[in-house]
């Protein structure tokens, strides 16, 4: 059985193979896309390549993209394949294939990388599309198993832009999941039978309005495949929660609750047990969207994307109290395995502390709206409660309509839930008409229509221009000019010294200016035709000239991290072999990224070297050659090239840049003039990104390496404070051989001064360890004890070994109840540890135990790992 890691691999392997470019999954936050609250689909992020406003790194693309839908929260749980963080697989052609070879792709990837039965294969496609069905029959698909669907149910059309017909793949998974036949996708039946697993949209025509239809010159092919259906066809699981993509979150929230997960449920179709694993799987599905939506810069709040997040955590937290979970805080707990069951890089802690935060203010609001609606139950004399009020729980205080309902079965009331839903459908309508229609851009917009090259790029030797013409000014929404300094528009220059976002490389910084009037620079990108698009903000004469500045500072350290990527790269060649390559890379004026392939995980010998290998090149302070020549002089020259660097390029002129005795690479990026204005070079990590795959972030300057070293020491100095403290504790006596220490930000020698306090810390760690070991070494302690009916009792237990010696005690003794009281101060304590042959509840019932509540914790560790609250903790002498 394929791990879901192998399967998605497989996707992106295959159409590596076609020459596809690998394009790594965006961040679900879109970037300057105020129609979508969330990325929610594989070409979200790839729009501005389809509308013609951007030129794509490559023509054929391919991707697994995160994405978040959040408009039928309700159903997840319930439904089989409803989720709200899901990966879209997906294959696009910009321009270049169209019908017949995304079709032979995806009958290959189906039936040879994914090896399912041909047999079991349906497919759909629109009733008119006579070349698509030709073209299945073609590839041994039965007429039966092909499906003629009407305009509604297979041509994709959002009113106006680019639009076509579509083709959509169906896997059969046997009657054993539903009795009816492929009438269900006739008829556009929701089921488990037939799983749709690919949708391939033919973007052929363009939608002018008033049912006028004309033919695009680019056709493109967009396609989408859930990677969590997929993977549970491939993985035999009734549901996709039952794989390895929710079965780890599902089995950790497992060890938090005294209640099981049941996949055979399914078939079973047990009543409670339908409740008990919905909630698993609420769990197990938020979690997945909050950990990666927190992770990519989003907070819980009362407002849009953090609103979402808010919700998501409480339903989560709701659904733990279901399951008898009773812990204060323990979401937070399940961020570990969230990141282990995917690709993306994660970061635990900060993740994890915001989950913790929002858990221990939903526990105080759950109290608050539990008194709300008590006191409104107490007011209500119908058997009706007022489903105004069970919204305004919901919406204002985020108080769970599951929770209100059940505290009104508990107080023998109802609620109207079709009036509440009524509620919900109109604030969702009021908050959609309040946001912009989320659509795909038009093809037919401003920027599309410009068909050449109109602006020149100065920035290589210019940091500014004055006077430069305005030749094109839209309003970057495609509505009316306003004019004011509120506005964006998108401005191209016949002449700007502004580098645009390309290469790997981000777009400078800068300002624009007309007069006194100063205008805000936002973004530089390039179109299809390599033009400079500035997004700008502010008020802007089109008949005026204009002056542009680039941020000289900014542009330096661009310069340097990018210099600095070109030397990383003949480093990993250097130390690994010529055939490494480069996957990726990344450089803005903070730190540089460059991804590549390698069959285990570099060493720390190896990263040492990659690193010394940069810096001597710094050190011989090599002069950058810039030289413009032909794709085919560029190869004879053994220029390194990427996919990426050369369609950047016209083949008949190409821009070399040339570190003698380095590297020589094609690239028109922007670089320092010599080595040694890189200064220096500093490797911070090197992180798996998946199999077989590495990243490794750099940083470059005097000034952004003592920064960094400065802030590593803060940050351990911080860590060996903590377990100096631990150790003081542990240790009890006033003379202790460890002292604090304290680490000044002196510049000289910071990384020593980093060595110095890792090495500190690591000394008192183990000193910890060893101090922890000696504490749980209690042969030679003495203790009383009294054994009465199979029942060992200890008194008066120093408390700091109750809970070794209460497992020693057990070793010593499997067939006894030992029960150990500790004493300290006012502070009392009982353990109690058994083996599994005692009913321990009855044991305490039959001695007179309370356990009704109190300020005390009667704990007992063994099988079951309870606890329960005293009035009193009884004593024995």
């Amino acid at each position: 059985m394929k791990s879901s890691k192998e399967i998605r691999q497989a996707w992106i392997d295959y159409f590596v193979s076609k020459k596809h470019l690998f394009v790594e999954s965006k961040s679900l936050i879109p970037k300057n896309d105020p129609s979508l609250l969330w990325i929610n689909s594989g070409v979200a992020t790839l729009k501005d390549y389809f509308s013609g406003k951007k030129k794509p790194p490559a023509n054929r693309l391919v991707n697994s993209q995160k994405c978040i839908r959040t408009n039928d929260i309700e159903n997840v749980g319930i439904t089989a394949r409803h989720h709200t963080f899901f990966e879209m697989l997906g294959n696009f052609s910009i321009g270049d294939y169209f019908k017949k070879e995304a079709i032979e792709f995806a009958h290959e990837v189906v039936t040879k990388v994914f090896e399912l039965d041909q047999n079991k294969i349906y497919i759909t496609y629109y009733e008119e599309d006579q070349e698509v069905k030709n073209k299945w029959l073609s590839l041994g698909y039965p007429e039966d198993h092909l499906i003629a669907g009407s305009r509604e149910l297979n041509f994709w059309d959002v009113g106006s832009g680019p639009c076509g017909p579509n083709t959509e793949i169906f896997y059969d998974r046997g009657s054993k999941y539903h009795e009816k036949g492929v009438e269900l996708i006739a008829n556009d039946i929701e089921n488990d039978r037939f799983i749709e697993i690919w949708n391939i949209v033919f973007s052929q025509y363009n939608n002018l309005g008033n049912d006028e239809y004309e033919e695009l010159k680019q056709k493109n092919i967009d396609t989408g495949a859930g990677l969590e259906r997929i993977v549970s066809i491939l993985q035999n699981g009734p549901t996709n929660f039952d794989t390895d993509l929710f079965l780890p979150i599902i089995y950790e929230v497992e060890k938090l609750s005294n209640l099981k997960y049941d996949i055979e449920n399914y078939f079973k179709k047990n009543k409670d047990q339908n409740l008990i694993n919905k909630n698993f799987k609420i769990i197990a599905d938020h979690m997945r969207a909050v950990t990666n939506a927190i992770n990519d810069g989003e907070k819980p709040s009362n407002t849009q994307r953090g609103y979402i997040i808010r919700r998501l955590i409480r339903r989560a937290y709701y659904a733990g109290k279901k399951l008898n979970i009773d812990q204060k805080t323990f979401l937070y707990k399940l961020v570990p395995v969230v990141k282990d069951s995917l690709i993306f890089d994660i970061d635990i802690n900060k993740v994890s502390k915001i989950i913790k935060d929002e858990e221990e203010i939903f526990s105080k609001t759950i109290e608050q709206g539990r008194k709300i609606l008590e006191e409104e139950i107490s007011k209500t004399k119908s058997k009706l409660f007022d489903v105004k009020i069970a919204f305004k729980l919901y919406e204002t205080f985020g108080f769970p309509i599951e929770m209100t309902h059940d505290i009104l079965i508990e107080n023998d009331l109802d609620l109207n839930f079709e009036e509440l839903n009524k509620l919900k459908d109109e604030h969702v309508n009021k908050s959609r008409s309040k946001s912009i229609t989320n659509k795909f851009d038009l093809q037919i917009n401003s920027l599309a229509s410009i068909n050449e090259n109109i602006s020149k790029f100065i920035g290589y030797d210019n940091l500014e221009k004055i006077g430069a013409q305005i030749l094109y000014l839209v309003p970057k929404d495609d509505g009316n000019i306003e004019n004011n300094e509120n506005s964006t528009y998108y401005l191209i220059l016949n002449e700007t010294p502004l580098y645009a976002t390309s290469g790997g490389q981000l777009h400078d910084k800068g300002y624009l200016k007309q007069d006194d009037n100063t205008i805000e620079l936002i973004d530089v990108f390039k179109d299809k035709n390599n033009n400079h698009i500035h997004v700008v903000k502010g008020n802007v004469d089109a008949k005026k000239p204009i002056d542009v500045f680039v941020d000289k500072a900014n542009r330096l350290c661009l310069m340097r991290n990018h210099s600095a990527t070109h030397l990383s790269f003949a480093a990993l060649r250097h130390v690994y072999g010529e055939e490494i390559e480069q996957l990726g890379s990344d450089n803005n004026q903070d730190r540089l990224t460059f991804d590549f392939p390698l069959n285990h995980k570099p060493t720390e010998d190896e990263i040492k070297q990659i690193e010394q290998f940069v810096q001597n090149a710094i050190k011989k302070n090599v002069k950058r050659e810039y030289i413009e020549t032909t794709i085919e002089d560029a190869k004879k020259r053994n220029a390194i090239m990427t996919i990426e660097e050369t369609e950047y390029f016209d083949s008949n002129k190409v821009r070399i840049v040339d570190f003698p005795t380095i590297t020589i690479d094609l690239c028109g990026g922007t670089h320092v003039d010599k080595t040694q204005d890189i200064e220096d070079y500093k490797i911070i990590s090197v992180d798996s990104k998946g199999v077989g795959k590495y990243r490794l972030r750099a940083i470059t300057s005097f000034n952004a390496i003592k920064n960094y070293y400065k802030n590593e020491i803060e940050k351990y100095q911080e860590t060996y404070n903590a377990l100096y403290n631990k150790y003081l504790k542990i240790h009890k006596e006033k003379n202790v051989a460890n002292k604090p220490l304290s680490f000044s930000f002196t510049e000289e020698n910071l990384e020593e001064k980093l060595s110095s306090i890792q090495i500190a810390i690591q000394k008192i760690s183990d000193e910890i360890k060893t101090l922890n070991k000696s504490k749980a070494n209690i042969d030679d302690i003495k203790i009383e004890t009294e054994k009465v009916n199979n029942i060992l009792f200890a008194n008066n237990v120093n408390k700091d070994y109750i809970k070794d010696i209460a497992i020693k005690f057990r070793e010593a003794n499997p067939n006894n109840i030992i029960v150990l009281l500790s004493k300290f101060e006012n502070n009392k304590s009982l353990i109690i540890i058994t083996s599994k042959n005692h009913d321990v509840l009855n044991w305490i019932h039959k001695n007179n135990l309370p356990v009704k509540g109190g300020g005390n914790k009667l704990i007992w560790q063994g099988v079951t790992n309870q606890k329960i609250n005293l009035d009193q903790i009884k004593e024995w002498d």
